[in-house]
Parts: C-alpha cells; sequence; structure tokens
C-alpha cells in the first residue's frame, strides 16, 4: 500500500571519514537536517570514497595525459575510508546510495569489489558499479510507503580502465562503473580544417589512422568530421562556432536510457544519477553546466526519470524544472571530510594545492575562512526535498542549504548542519542565480529556498 503522496530529498558528495552521528543531540543545525532525511520516504547520497577494509592493497594509479580523461595529468587525491561509514549514513535516513565515480577504482579491483561487498552485506540499495557491465548498468529497488523507488546510476567521470567488463558465455566481465563515455569535438573554420588534412597527409597520420582511432566510436567512418589522430574535428557553423563541444557516446547513452525506461515499468518512482565533472567548453568542477549534460538529463525525464540528480563538481549548480521534474545539477558536497584522502602521489609533491581548481567565481558565498586551502563551493550545499502529490505531480521542491563548517576544528570540519541567517541567504541566493538560466525561480523563504511549478 502506498501514502498519498511522495518526498524525495537528494545530496551531493558523501565524502566522510569518521562518525557524524556522535554530534546528533549535540547540534540543533545538523538534528534539523536528519530530520529532513529522515522525514523523506527516499534520500540520496553519493559514496564517493572507496570502502576498504585491511586486507585491501592500494592501487598504484596509471598517471594520464589523455585530455579526456578526469585524471590528468596526475591522479590527484585518493579516497578511501572504512565501511562502517554506511551504518552512519543509514542511520541518518539515507537509503538510496550511489558509487559510480572517476574515484570507484582508487584502490583497484580489491577496493571496488570492498565496496559492493560491504552495500551488499547491509542489503543496501545501490547503483552505479557491479560485478560485470550488465550489474553495473542495473536499476536499484527501493520499497517504501510511498511505493517502489528505482535507481540508475552512472558516470561520465570514468578513471582509466574503470568500465565495468561485459560478461559472455565464455568469460566473466571484470567489475567496474556504469560509464557514460563523453566524446570531444573541435569545431575550427574551414580553412583550418583544410590545413589539418594536409597536415595528416603529409606525416603519414592519415595511413595509420584506423590503427589506432578509438573504436568505441562507431560512427566515425560515416560522419562529416575529420579524425586528426584522436582528435575529432567538424567544420564550425553559424550556430555552432569555434569552440570545444561534448556530446555522450550513443551506445552508452542508449543503454542508460533504455534502464531509465525498465524502471519506469518496474517503479513508481524513478531517480536517475549522475557523477560528472564536465563543465562547458572543456572545462570541468566550474558552476556552468554543460550543453551536454542539460541535454541528456532532459532524455533521462522523457524516457521516466522523475528526478535527476547530478553530483561530482564539488560546487552548486542550478536546479531546473523540466516536464515537471527536478534536475539538479550539482548540489555540492554533502561531507568533505579531507580524512578521507589517503596520500597525494609524490609526483604531484608541493604542487598539490595546484590540482585543487578555483571554481568561486563572483557570487560564491563568503563562507570558507582564509585558512582553508579549498574554494568557497566546497564547504556549501543544498539539500532540495522534492513533494510529488498523490497524483505523481511535483507539488514543490523545498531548498534547505548546509554549510560543512569550514573554520570548525576536526573532526566537525567538513561535516554538514543546515545554514541559518546570512549564510542561509547567500546559498539560496547563489543557487537562485545559477537556476536562473533554466528559466527556474528561487523564493526565499527565511532559512530555506521554494521552487514551485509554474
Amino acid at each position: 500500500m502506498t501514502t498519498d503522496s511522495f518526498t524525495f530529498a537528494a545530496t551531493g558528495d558523501a565524502i566522510i571519514a569518521h562518525s557524524a552521528l556522535r554530534f546528533e543531540d549535540e547540534s540543533e543545525r545538523f538534528d534539523a537536517l536528519l530530520d529532513v532525511f529522515r522525514g523523506a520516504d527516499a534520500a540520496v547520497t553519493q559514496v564517493e570514497p572507496v570502502l576498504v577494509d585491511e586486507g585491501c592493497r592500494h592501487a598504484s594509479i596509471r598517471q594520464v595525459t589523455d585530455q579526456y580523461q578526469y585524471l590528468a595529468p596526475f591522479p590527484g587525491a585518493i579516497m578511501g575510508t572504512e565501511p562502517s561509514v554506511l551504518d552512519e549514513l543509514t542511520e541518518m535516513g539515507l537509503n538510496l546510495f550511489t558509487a559510480a565515480s572517476n574515484h570507484a577504482l582508487d584502490f583497484g579491483r580489491d577496493g571496488l569489489e570492498t565496496t559492493l561487498s560491504a552495500m551488499r552485506e547491509r542489503e543496501l540499495t545501490f547503483a552505479g558499479i557491479g560485478r560485470d557491465l550488465a550489474d553495473a548498468r542495473e536499476p536499484a529497488y527501493l520499497e517504501t510507503e510511498a511505493g517502489r523507488v528505482g535507481l540508475i546510476d552512472a558516470s561520465t567521470s570514468v578513471p582509466p580502465g574503470g568500465e565495468a567488463g561485459v560478461s559472455t558465455a565464455e568469460f566473466d566481465g571484470e567489475c567496474g562503473i556504469n560509464p557514460l563515455h563523453v566524446e570531444w569535438t573541435y569545431r575550427v573554420t574551414p580553412e583550418q580544417l583544410d590545413r589539418l588534412r594536409a597536415i595528416a597527409e603529409e606525416t603519414g597520420i592519415e595511413r595509420v589512422k584506423c590503427e589506432w582511432l578509438r573504436r568505441e566510436n562507431s560512427d566515425w567512418a560515416s560522419d562529416d568530421a575529420f579524425y586528426f589522430m584522436q582528435m575529432r574535428f567538424a567544420p564550425a557553423t553559424e550556430q555552432r562556432p569555434p569552440g570545444i563541444y561534448q556530446s555522450v557516446h550513443r551506445r552508452d547513452r542508449e543503454a542508460l536510457l533504455d534502464q531509465v525506461g525498465n524502471a519506469d515499468a518496474s517503479a513508481d518512482w524513478v531517480v536517475m544519477a549522475l557523477h560528472s565533472h564536465q563543465a562547458e567548453s572543456g572545462n570541468r568542477n566550474t558552476s556552468e553546466t554543460p550543453t551536454f549534460l542539460q541535454r541528456f538529463a532532459r532524455e533521462c525525464v522523457d524516457a521516466g526519470a522523475d528526478a535527476v540528480v547530478v553530483t561530482g563538481p564539488h560546487t552548486l549548480r542550478g536546479i531546473e524544472l523540466y516536464g515537471g521534474r527536478p534536475i539538479c545539477y550539482s548540489l555540492g558536497n554533502l561531507f568533505f571530510q579531507e580524512e578521507t584522502i589517503y596520500r597525494i602521489p609524490d609526483i604531484v609533491g608541493e604542487n598539490a594545492a595546484s590540482t585543487v581548481p578555483d571554481v568561486r567565481g563572483d557570487d560564491a558565498s563568503e563562507e570558507a575562512d582564509t585558512d582553508v586551502d579549498h574554494d568557497a563551493d566546497n564547504w556549501m550545499s543544498v539539500v532540495p526535498a522534492c513533494e510529488f502529490d498523490k497524483d505523481g505531480a511535483l507539488d514543490r521542491v523545498t531548498l534547505y542549504p548546509c554549510t560543512l563548517q569550514p573554520g570548525a576544528e576536526p573532526p566537525r570540519r567538513g561535516t554538514p548542519v543546515l545554514a541559518t541567517g546570512e549564510r542561509a541567504n547567500s546559498i539560496l541566493r547563489t543557487v537562485a542565480r545559477r537556476s536562473e538560466p533554466f528559466g527556474t525561480s528561487v523564493r526565499i523563504d527565511g532559512d530555506v529556498g521554494v521552487i514551485e511549478p509554474s
């Protein structure tokens, strides 16, 4: 039997290393946040660290210099924590877990297998990783009083070799993540394109191209683009001037949309989650939402998703209502406990701080203290509580602003509490500004924001 309504709460990345529930009953603002989670029928979070045990060996991450990979040119932070954080998150009221990310293989296949085991032992509803590709793509389901909830998860930020493998009758596929690969196209003037063609002919690139061209792109021989080495070039047009353009891999896209449809046929509510660091024009981790991501999120809604939640950029982005369904393009971090970072590879050395992007811009919150290395967006978040009526229509979205307490002493630093006063107002104004390009109006009502369908 289902209730007359459904409430879904979404969060950002849970970069969690240690207990937070010790602060329950000690902090009113932390307790109020727990009330939001526990009051929802379904609440999702992204488990960013690998769940490692004593038998898990540390992985040696390959150095990647390919601009198509997120981990370029150095792997940066390696994140791991104990499986017991799942018990913490569950007790907080979170009951949907996503795990596909660029960090999923920070501890190799061993670490991914311990993460799988930790979630399965606790019988959690999780998605995005699996023993093979079919398993990683499969929707997971949660039974609630408001009906059955389906969850699909994928990542456009794919660690090198991190895709789950395809199993056949003869061979078992490797465990891994559910990938949504992103293709890059460089649009140039016709004259520039002619020069590239000439260079390819003169250097012999054109003669050997078929031997090394990425075969995942099965359309390369039939489209109108020119491949210069592994880079896809196409002529600029009035509608598409010179620049870098991104699109999702056709086969990955079709597979994911099929799974959204399958979940829609099997569940009362469907949540599509994506881990995606990409931004506009080949950038990453900025507050701008890339066009390809908006296009795919809308396709997920068209295929049956009731909500789309993006994690990864560690910054707040806008919220869109499309087809009467919420799309959250990034909610920032739910937790930012840096103790999850086991080490920075020695090769980075003193330049480690320079690998952290500065995405503050002009409209970031001023809440980060001067002695904190990371930018302000890492330390603020919003938790949208999406309320649907008995007929399945979205009634309203209430935005609960959170601060991750950057100025606090460990272990409180990086733990979320509801923001109040000017800090809440600043966070909500940031979300409102970043939602305006999607035609979304955020009304600030005291310490919360409200989005209502028009």
